[in-house]
């Protein structure tokens, strides 16, 4: 954290209304203007997918879920 105002305890969430913003009304926009920010949002979404196609079938072989 070489910034002087990063917060090192910041959840997903607030990094991703610092970089997306919130419309008019208090949403939180969908999209960003920063494409290093968009790049990493992807990468993140596709490792999330497949970490939850490896732990889906131990779910249910657990008994966390019932089929």
């Amino acid at each position: 954290h070489e910034q002087p105002d990063a917060n090192p305890n910041a959840a997903l969430y607030d990094i991703k209304a610092h970089f997306q913003g919130r419309s008019a009304g208090g949403r939180m926009n969908t999209t960003s203007s920063d494409a290093g920010y968009n790049d990493r949002m992807v990468a993140l979404r596709a490792a999330l997918a497949t970490l939850a196609a490896q732990i889906a079938p131990k779910v249910y072989e657990h008994g966390f879920l019932k089929r």
